[in-house]
């Protein structure tokens, strides 16, 4: 008895050790960039190549832009975080070195920012930087600092400049469901308090990857998913858009998620039920005047734990026929072990009223 609570405890020791962080393992943040009063972003420009794993994509983002003053100044705010590599901006086909605002910088009539000034809320009490949401995802946005924010700083004519920024960006994986889903996100937001708002052209190059993708950008307006799409827009098309893939599973595997971990454990449980039963009446015809059955006593103890168990096991037995790409994210499966005195008392009853019955039908044919 001791041996096999030892065994219990450690079984449970193990179950416990279940995965309840996000489900969302997060790639890099880039978005729109943040624009200064003084100049109008005529057209913005996204040229989007994914790799031939879907692992990462290469960005290269143009900014069409008509300056209203001339002289040195800082036309554009950007945020990108956890990106592969260098973050390069280039102005009118130059590069420029990106900067890093400083913590103690403020947006006041004086700063070097203050055209910026509509994006961020007012300064707290502390005197704490300003902060901007900037939106990743539906209904999801986060708040940041203004030194989170990279800028750099231009000698612009008054007229129209081109600024570049290229990146390698790493893959969102969400693992909240059976099969993992990838994607790569931009959070088109900040767009939205640009000066003015001309026209938004997104490509898309897939033509190295050779899988099935998908976007929440709508129908494209040229070429194809599988190659080069291009969507034209004359107005934000959302908060953020998202490419998106999520592999193909065996047919087997298939089968499996739709029967599912509860499928499973009462296929389990009509089996072992099946084998008690049998157990019980063999036990009964061998001791038929036996005032108790250890066939029902050690079988009730034992086997609604094997069912709680074998509910807990039938999420990585379902991983398993996935393979690779399985979420394996499934919380605290194992806390139904507390519906074991509740299973204990049922599974009990039951098998002792059968016991019952078979101990009379066989005592009366005696």
């Amino acid at each position: 008895m001791r041996q096999t609570l030892t065994i219990l405890l450690f079984l449970i020791g193990r179950l416990c050790f279940a995965n309840m962080a996000s489900a969302i393992r997060e790639g890099t943040f880039s978005s729109s960039a943040i624009s200064s009063r003084n100049i109008d972003i005529v057209k913005e420009k996204i040229n989007l190549k994914i790799a031939d794993d879907f692992r990462t994509a290469f960005y290269q983002v143009e900014y069409f832009i008509r300056a209203d003053t001339n002289g040195r100044q800082i036309p554009l705010l950007f945020h990108a975080q956890d990106y592969k590599g260098d973050f390069k901006v280039w102005v009118d086909n130059q590069e420029v070195k990106l900067l890093t605002i400083p913590s103690e910088y403020e947006i006041t009539a004086n700063s070097h920012f203050e055209k910026f000034s509509s994006y961020f809320s007012q300064p707290s009490e502390e005197g704490k930087p300003e902060t901007v949401v900037i939106y990743w995802q539906k209904n999801q946005g986060l708040v940041y600092n203004l030194s989170d924010l990279k800028y750099f700083e231009a000698d612009l004519t008054k007229g129209e400049h081109l600024i570049r920024v290229e990146y390698t960006a790493s893959v969102w994986t969400d693992v909240s469901d059976w099969v993992k889903e990838y994607s790569f996100r931009y959070s088109l937001s900040p767009a939205k308090y640009w000066k003015s708002f001309g026209s938004l052209e997104i490509s898309l190059d897939a033509s190295d990857f050779k899988y099935a993708i998908k976007t929440n950008l709508g129908n494209q307006t040229k070429g194809q998913l599988d190659s080069i799409a291009v969507w034209n827009f004359s107005k934000l098309p959302d908060d953020f858009f998202e490419i998106s893939y999520k592999p193909k599973i065996s047919a087997f595997a298939r089968t499996m998620i739709a029967v599912g971990p509860s499928g499973l454990t009462i296929i389990f449980t009509l089996l072992i039920f099946f084998l008690h039963f049998i157990a019980i009446k063999k036990y009964r015809h061998i001791r038929p005047k036996k005032k108790y059955s250890w066939a029902v006593i050690v079988g009730s103890i034992i086997l609604p734990f094997f069912v709680l168990i074998s509910y807990i096991l039938s999420f990585g037995i379902i991983d398993s026929m996935i393979g690779k790409e399985a979420g394996n994210h499934h919380g605290y499966t194992f806390q139904v072990i507390i519906l074991y005195p509740f299973l204990l008392a049922l599974y009990g009853t039951i098998m002792w009223m059968a016991d019952k019955r078979i101990k009379g039908q066989i005592n009366k044919a005696l």
